[in-house]
């Protein structure tokens, strides 16, 4: 098993591979990544990365619109304020957000 730290920077490392459009980049570190984790918010983060990269597969192949950073960051929000949110909850969107911050800066 990972720590958290490991897992993190890896989550960090695919969110970049996203960003720079580097889908085969991301679906390896993905699928070496995935088995290691354990916990309940590193599962929520690896699950958020995993909607991000197929969602950019899928617009690739059909012209679907962009993420856009102000409505993941709004998702995130409402993840993290729901009183029904538990720890899987919260490493979705604390993964959504580092996504959204990523988008924002300058290639």
């Amino acid at each position: 098993m990972l720590t958290s730290k490991i897992v993190y920077e890896g989550i960090s490392s695919i969110l970049e591979s996203l960003r720079n459009s580097d889908l085969e980049g991301a679906k390896r570190k993905l699928d070496e990544l995935s088995p290691e984790v354990k916990g309940e918010r590193e599962r929520g983060s690896i699950m958020a990365a995993t909607g991000i990269y197929t969602g950019m597969l899928k617009g690739k192949d059909s012209g679907i619109q962009s993420w856009d950073a102000e409505r993941i960051r709004r998702a995130a929000r409402t993840v993290q304020s729901s009183q029904m949110a538990d720890d899987f909850d919260h490493g979705f969107a604390e993964t959504l957000k580092a996504y959204a911050d990523i988008m924002q800066k300058p290639a």
